[in-house]
């Protein structure tokens, strides 16, 4: 078995080293997240299409975009961000991360594999940061299964907002629980060894984006 700070510290390496192609990818995987998934993004189609590939090389550089890819394709996607300095004033910009855009493809809903991708992302954003220690996100009231994941691994529910359309969102919060040395561990090996066998069972990997450069936040 892999030794898991080992995988995770891969993918951290990842992020750094040079890779044009991401932004192209990024944009190509949130056009097919919408088409796929109506009613689950405040983006829509067009709005990815008038987007230059700077504004996602930004968005690789300032946020945390990790994926599963089978081959050549994504088959899956998720984004950790800062909290906005304006917005969220009154949440601690240091032990806080947003969770956006977790999307998984048709062919694979079902088997699980959205829990193991947030699980990922968040296992990679803490050990970037280790002072994180909540992670936040908005979910559409009527996207249930959405809904249903985030409840399964825990988010418990924080709030609402009603936009300006009159849809619901509602705000999530999990708060990574004060484990032993030897749970932490343990609940690592076992989120490795369920990645793994998404690779033996579907031929993906996950991954982290990485940018044309790379800046510290």
């Amino acid at each position: 078995m892999v030794d898991h700070v080992t995988e995770v510290a891969n993918s951290v390496e990842a992020e750094s080293r040079p890779k044009f192609r991401d932004a192209q990818i990024l944009k190509k995987v949130m056009r097919e997240s919408i088409l796929t998934s109506p009613g689950s993004f405040l983006k829509s189609v067009a709005d990815v299409d008038t987007m230059s590939e700077d504004y996602w090389d930004k968005e690789i550089e300032t946020s945390t975009w990790a994926v599963v890819q089978q081959f050549d394709n994504i088959v899956g996607i998720a984004a950790s961000q800062w909290p906005d300095k304006e917005i969220d004033y009154d949440i601690d910009q240091l032990k806080t991360r947003f969770i956006e855009s977790v999307w998984i493809a048709p062919i694979l809903r079902g088997s699980h594999m959205g829990e193991r991708l947030v699980n990922y992302l968040m296992e990679v954003e803490r050990t970037k940061y280790p002072s994180v220690s909540h992670f936040m996100l908005w979910v559409f009231e009527k996207n249930e299964n959405a809904i249903r994941l985030y409840e399964r691994m825990r988010f418990k529910r924080a709030g609402k907002h009603i936009l300006e359309s009159d849809r619901i969102e509602l705000r999530y919060e999990y708060v990574v629980p004060d484990l032993s040395a030897k749970e932490a561990v343990r609940r690592s090996q076992a989120n490795a060894a369920a990645r793994q066998a998404d690779q033996r069972r579907h031929g993906v990997t996950y991954r982290v984006l990485a940018g044309i450069s790379c800046s510290a936040v």
